[in-house]
């Protein structure tokens, strides 16, 4: 999302970058949430990229989800928060976002800038905060009152979120930043991701950050080639990427990497059949290197199989506590009589 989080200004948000199969198709939802970006309520007819903060929105904080749907399924995806939204007579206007980069794994620091400002704030504070996985329901994180946060393991698998205040003379105001991708492990990747191989040291900086993880377009068959996109980064100058794919077990657990296979492609063979097949891509940029998993894509079928998946099942739903999520049945080589399912954590 852009724009002022001031009554009377108009939000603009784009769905992002997003892979498919085919044409996708887009629709929008916005949501207005209470000032922890918790309690969110679906804003009744607001369903275009575009919203103007009323009454009703200030001292709230707005979201906004976009649902792509291609010819295979459906899957959700989810801005930054924005506000908390000021009254039309503020005298301290939020222009541009404060943002938040570095190394957002754990271990690592992640730094908020104060984005823009009218007039120009004589000073600043700060208070990080966690949110879950899609960036809502946050919760201060008491004493971290710095610019900069070191990520912990209390961290992992949530989002991070700093609370910037401005203020000037007898006026302040406090904004969210935008949020970072969901929290992983430095030494273990996120459940089901094969490991990545170790990095370089960066060169001076974080790295490219990704803000679509990495995809495979998968028909997961001995001899069918699976075919990987890095996702959408942003980064310092031009970002190059490297590939490597994995051959895990049936349950995506003890992944070795696959010698040689360091291309955007992969060819099936006969040792993957029974196996789960991993990507990960490492996107390095002038100050440092970066690494991003796609979703596993198996077991692989064997040669000659009269059944296999020629695209993978999509999850739809709002990954949070008390919501519920839904699984398509992807594609497959005949059409099935039956399907079951079988949810795994």
């Amino acid at each position: 999302m852009t724009g002022a989080a001031t009554q009377g200004r108009r939000l603009t948000a784009t769905p992002g970058s997003w892979h498919g199969s085919g044409a996708i198709k887009y629709a929008y939802r916005w949501y207005r949430c209470d000032t922890m970006g918790g309690r969110c309520r679906p804003l009744r007819g607001a369903t275009a990229p575009r919203h103007t903060l009323g009454a009703g929105d200030v001292g709230q904080t707005l979201a906004f989800a976009v649902r792509a749907t291609d010819s295979t399924g459906s899957t959700n995806g989810y801005a930054s928060l924005i506000g908390p939204v000021a009254g039309a007579t503020a005298s301290l206007a939020s222009l541009v976002q404060p943002s938040v980069s570095g190394t957002a794994t754990l271990g690592g620091s992640v730094h908020v800038d104060t984005g823009k400002w009218r007039p120009a704030p004589k000073s600043f504070a700060y208070q990080w905060i966690r949110c879950n996985a899609n960036g809502r329901a946050c919760a201060p994180i008491a004493g971290d009152v710095r610019s900069s946060h070191t990520v912990v393991r209390r961290d992992v698998a949530h989002s991070l979120v700093a609370i910037v205040q401005a203020r000037g003379g007898s006026t302040s105001r406090a904004v969210f930043s935008r949020a970072t991708l969901r929290i992983a492990t430095a030494e273990t990747p996120p459940p089901g991701n094969p490991p990545p191989p170790p990095p370089p040291p960066p060169a001076g900086g974080a790295g490219p950050v990704a803000a679509v993880s990495p995809s495979v377009t998968a028909v997961s068959q001995q001899g069918k080639k699976l075919t990987g996109a890095p996702g959408s980064w942003t980064g310092s100058g031009t970002i190059e990427y490297a590939y490597q794919w994995y051959r895990c077990d049936a349950t995506g657990a003890h992944c070795k990497s696959i010698h040689g296979a360091t291309k955007s492609t992969y060819t099936q063979v006969a040792k993957d059949v029974g196996n789960i097949v991993g990507l990960t891509v490492r996107a390095s940029d002038s100050k440092g290197t970066t690494s991003a998993y796609a979703s596993l894509a198996g077991p692989v079928a064997a040669l000659g199989s009269a059944l296999y998946s020629t695209a993978q099942p999509t999850i739809s739903g709002t990954a949070t506590v008390g919501q519920a999520l839904q699984v398509g049945a992807g594609g497959w080589s005949q059409t099935p009589t039956a399907y079951a399912y079988q949810w795994q954590r």
